[in-house]
């Protein structure tokens, strides 16, 4: 059997199971068994091994069983990261990275306004924004994108679950990023003593009552804590912004990632915290998805 004929079966196994997204997944699957990157195995088409075919269709019977492909073959692409993930943590996902990207946008956007040659360098080596905090970090991806991007800063994260953080350091080995420190502890509690020009955050902002609602995938298999909001889904929102102007030096900033329908509700939240510059960002999809505020 050639590559592109186990991908295919592969494929409509996963479609008459019901799976959305059945293609994506099976390639994830697939080449993830054969050791192949995309590309190469659209053009080369190589024949399977008896054995890897064996395995994929073991994989393909645990994600019939609901558990998410990300931690079956336990990592995701997170802006050009390989995030590890598995049980007890969060996976990662696209809206994260509009979070980033943001963060990134306003840094350099600050760079640019002292750069003192007056001019807008693409290769700029200072940065006036230097100190990161992500709260309820998990897996460790936005922290440890803003790390990678700013080598010169001081990063840290922070997150109650032991699990989680496991991933987090094991996902800064990796990528071989030094300069970042993952610290265990409710929010601000493991950081007291330090002051951050960035505070970052996708905390739990699903509402209570909408947990046993979601796709099995997500509700059977990823941690409740990294998704229960509380009952109107605002528990962490309110935390955060009441104790953030706390932590962040004079004209820092805060970005938050928001569910679908909180842009409103947590912008009132930073409004009354005495935040100023408040914004709201939107996803492709026109949803508000980051809350941007600064003291």
């Amino acid at each position: 059997m050639r590559l592109l004929e186990l991908l295919r079966k592969s494929t409509e196994y996963l479609e008459a199971a019901g799976i959305d997204d059945a293609l994506p997944e099976a390639e994830m699957l697939v080449f993830y068994v054969v050791n192949r990157d995309r590309l190469d195995a659209y053009i080369e088409n190589p024949e399977i091994k008896g054995a890897d075919a064996a395995k994929v269709r073991r994989l393909l019977l645990r994600r019939l069983k609901g558990e998410p492909v990300q931690y079956i073959i336990g990592h995701i692409e997170f802006l050009g990261l390989t995030i590890r993930v598995g049980k007890g943590v969060l996976i990662p996902r696209p809206e994260t990275e509009l979070l980033v990207e943001a963060v990134i946008r306003t840094v350099k956007g600050e760079a640019l306004s002292v750069d003192s040659s007056g001019k807008n360098s693409s290769h700029i080596t200072h940065y006036a924004l230097q100190t990161f905090l992500d709260i309820c970090t998990g897996s460790g991806c936005i922290a440890l994108a803003l790390a990678r991007e700013f080598p010169g800063a001081e990063v840290y994260g922070t997150d109650l679950s032991k699990e989680a953080l496991a991933y987090a350091k094991k996902n800064a080995q990796v990528s071989s990023i030094k300069n970042i420190s993952f610290r265990q502890g409710s929010l601000f509690e493991p950081v007291k003593e330090k002051r951050f020009d960035i505070i970052t955050a996708n905390p739990p902002y699903i509402r209570r009552d909408e947990i046993e609602t979601l796709q099995r995938e997500v509700r059977d298999w990823e941690p409740v804590a990294a998704l229960d909001g509380g009952m109107d889904g605002m528990d962490f929102y309110r935390a955060i912004l009441s104790s953030a102007g706390s932590y962040l030096n004079p004209n820092g900033y805060i970005f938050l990632e928001l569910g679908y329908d909180q842009a409103d509700a947590v912008q009132k939240i930073a409004d009354a915290e005495g935040f100023r510059e408040i914004t709201i960002i939107n996803d492709y999809a026109g949803i508000g998805r980051i809350l941007k505020a600064q003291t």
